[in-house]
């Protein structure tokens, strides 16, 4: 199965679906903006960028399969269709090739616009990303990266089962932002 037969995902209040071109506005939103991006792996992202960027997540999207994929979601509002927030799961970085863990050691990340963050839409959308990746992928362990000053999303890892797994120094830091971060997971069996 390819993204395109993937069926959105919803909850109560949001429906989580495949991220298309025509989001590129609304991912802006937030993308765009310091105070959303200052834990994200990137700075805040001009027009330009967040459309690149958004091309390529499209690409792993449309390359990926069963086993192996690189999913972008739209989180969306319900009630009035907004795009609110976008999430990630992936078990590589350029499917269908093989990623560095298990396939069903998958990863998670999500970003919400700062106007939406604290109502509990983060946790309603992580938790069913959590359900769908254990459910429709067979996850037994799901990955999720937070930088250590970024206590709201760790509190909400943590309210979903997940525990701290490795430690990084500010040092080790990849992305250029310097700070120390956490690499938390959640083993699947062991949730109930």
């Amino acid at each position: 199965m390819h993204a395109a037969g993937i069926t959105p995902v919803l909850t109560e209040r949001l429906e989580l679906r495949l991220l298309k071109a025509d989001d590129a506005d609304a991912v802006l939103r937030f993308r765009g903006r310091q105070d959303a991006t200052r834990y994200l792996s990137h700075e805040a992202l001009g027009a330009e960028e967040n459309t690149k960027r958004l091309a390529e997540q499209l690409i792993r999207a449309a390359s990926s399969t069963v086993g192996w994929y690189h999913l972008g979601w739209a989180i969306v509002l319900r009630a009035n269709g907004e795009v609110i927030g976008d999430a990630r799961t992936w078990n590589t970085a350029e499917p269908p090739l093989a990623g560095k863990l298990p396939s069903d050691h998958p990863s998670l990340g999500y970003i919400l616009h700062p106007d939406h963050q604290g109502l509990g839409y983060g946790r309603e959308a992580a938790e069913a990303l959590v359900a769908w990746l254990a459910h429709e992928r067979g996850a037994n362990t799901i990955f999720a990266g937070v930088y250590e000053p970024n206590t709201a999303s760790r509190r909400l890892l943590e309210s979903l089962g997940f525990t701290k797994d490795r430690h990084f120094t500010a040092e080790q830091d990849s992305h250029g932002k310097a700070l120390p971060s956490w690499r938390y997971r959640l083993d699947v069996s062991a949730t109930p």
